[in-house]
C-alpha cells in the first residue's frame, strides 16, 4: 500500500497504543467530536496498535468504519476522526487506501453487499444507471417511452480537488443526496467527481433542485444542474458515458 502501509509521519512507532491514543482522541475532540466521552471503541486500538507495530492499516481502518457506523457516526465524522489521526501520525492528508477502508467498513456496517452498490459511496453504480435507463427506453406498445417524463439531475465536484478531498466529499455527498431523494428516484455514481439522478417529472422538480443547489450542493462546493433525458437509449449512454470522464 506503499505510504499508506509504511508511513511519512514524524510519529515514533515505538511510543505504543496508549500513547498514541490519547492524543488522537484529543484532536477529535477537538474538532467537535460529539458525544465527546463516547470517541473511544476497541477498533481504535486495532488502528494504534497496526499502526505502532507497522503493519497494513487498512484493515483497522475498515473495523473502525464499521464500528462507527454500528453506533449511528455519521460518515462526515468517521472521516474527520480519521484525519485527526493520520495528521497526528504525519500525513498531509489521509491516504486514499485507508478513506477507501474506512469507508467501505462504514457502508457494509449498515446494507448488505449488493453487487449494484459503489463500495466506496453506497450510491448505485454507473452499471445500474445503464440499466435503469435501458429501462425507462422501453416503449409501451409502439407509445412514447417513459424516459421522456424523466430528467437527468447532475451533482458535480469540483474537478480540481485534491484526491482526498474529492473522496470525502464524494462520500458524505453520497449519503446526503440518498437522504434528500425519497421518492423512488434513483441515485447513481457517474464518475469519481459526479452523482447522477434520474427522477421523475414533476411541478416541485425545479424547486428542490433549486433547494439542493442552495443547501447541500453549496456546502459542498457542488455544481447542480439537470437535462431531459435525450430521445434515444443510445444517446442516454453517451451522455452518461461522458458526464463519467474525468472533469
Amino acid at each position: 500500500m506503499g505510504d499508506a502501509e509504511t508511513g511519512t509521519g514524524t510519529w515514533d512507532r515505538g511510543v505504543g497504543t496508549r500513547r498514541l491514543r490519547a492524543p488522537w482522541g484529543r484532536r477529535s475532540r477537538e474538532a467537535g467530536w460529539e458525544p465527546p466521552d463516547d470517541w473511544w471503541t476497541p477498533a481504535v486500538d486495532a488502528v494504534c496498535e497496526a499502526f505502532a507495530t507497522g503493519t497494513d492499516l487498512a484493515g483497522p481502518c475498515a473495523r473502525l468504519g464499521e464500528a462507527r457506523a454500528r453506533s449511528g457516526v455519521g460518515i462526515g465524522q468517521s472521516l474527520d476522526d480519521l484525519a485527526a489521526f493520520t495528521a497526528l501520525a504525519g500525513w498531509r492528508s489521509p491516504p486514499i487506501e485507508l478513506v477507501r477502508a474506512m469507508a467501505e467498513g462504514w457502508a457494509d456496517a449498515g446494507r448488505g453487499r449488493e453487487t449494484c452498490q459503489d463500495p466506496l459511496t453506497g450510491l448505485a453504480t454507473q452499471e445500474y444507471l445503464r440499466t435503469r435507463l435501458g429501462e425507462l427506453y422501453r416503449g409501451a406498445d409502439g407509445g412514447p417511452v417513459p424516459a421522456s417524463g424523466h430528467r437527468l439531475a447532475v451533482v458535480s465536484l469540483d474537478p480540481g480537488l485534491d484526491p482526498w478531498r474529492r473522496a470525502a466529499r464524494l462520500i458524505v455527498l453520497g449519503y446526503e443526496l440518498s437522504r434528500f431523494f425519497t421518492r423512488g428516484e434513483s441515485v447513481c455514481l457517474i464518475g469519481r467527481g459526479r452523482i447522477g439522478v434520474v427522477a421523475a417529472e414533476a411541478d416541485d422538480l425545479d424547486p428542490r433542485l433549486d433547494e439542493l443547489r442552495r443547501g447541500i450542493g453549496w456546502e459542498h462546493g457542488a455544481g447542480v444542474w439537470s437535462v431531459a433525458l435525450p430521445p434515444t437509449h443510445r444517446e442516454a449512454l453517451a451522455l452518461v458515458e461522458g458526464l463519467g470522464r474525468p472533469g
